[in-house]
């Protein structure tokens, strides 16, 4: 019985469609995670995320793809001229993703531009701020048929708000 289990286990593992690589074609995905800011933000809140891409499987082991990512975090608390306060950040992102496979494992980096709103409030402290800034980041997948698992960490580069990190799981589909 063990003997059959790791047949088919090696056959999973060495079919054509893990080892090439990053499955070509439109995907989606969904993720879950935490944030973290800096700066009067120095705390930690859930984040949720959902996103759309494109992987260009010209190569079979180099990933290439584009995606769109819509990212929304909880409350971070925080301290502004001596008041609590709260800051809650949404971004829209757009990337380039290059990789790296190594059967259905692979490691990959993103870089592009985010677009985001923040919204901070507090005892006479609400203000809106909103800006275009660098994302970038490092992730890791593991892909079985059309579905992979994905843990990323990001930073959106904002001078306004300070850096924003994210670290989230996903849950990837290829069509």
């Amino acid at each position: 019985m063990a003997l059959v289990g790791a047949a088919l286990g090696l056959a999973l593992l060495t079919s054509t469609h893990c080892v090439a690589g990053g499955s070509t074609g439109l995907y989606v995905g969904v993720g879950a995670g935490q944030m973290q800011g800096d700066d009067d933000f120095d705390d930690e809140a859930s984040a949720a995320k959902v996103f759309a891409g494109y992987n260009f499987g010209w190569l079979p082991f180099l990933d290439l793809g584009a995606e769109l990512s819509y990212l929304n975090g909880g409350e971070l608390d925080g301290e502004v001229d001596g008041t609590s306060a709260r800051l809650e950040v949404e971004s829209l992102q757009a990337m380039g993703i290059a990789g790296f496979s190594f059967g259905p494992f692979g490691v990959y980096g993103k870089a592009g531009m985010a677009d985001w709103d923040a919204d901070r409030s507090g005892n006479g402290l609400n203000k809106d701020y909103s800006g275009t800034d660098p994302v970038f980041g490092l992730g890791a997948r593991v892909q079985l048929f059309d579905v992979t698992g994905r843990l990323e960490v990001e930073r959106i580069d904002a001078d306004e708000i300070g850096h924003v990190d994210s670290l989230t799981g996903s849950v990837v589909y290829t069509f």
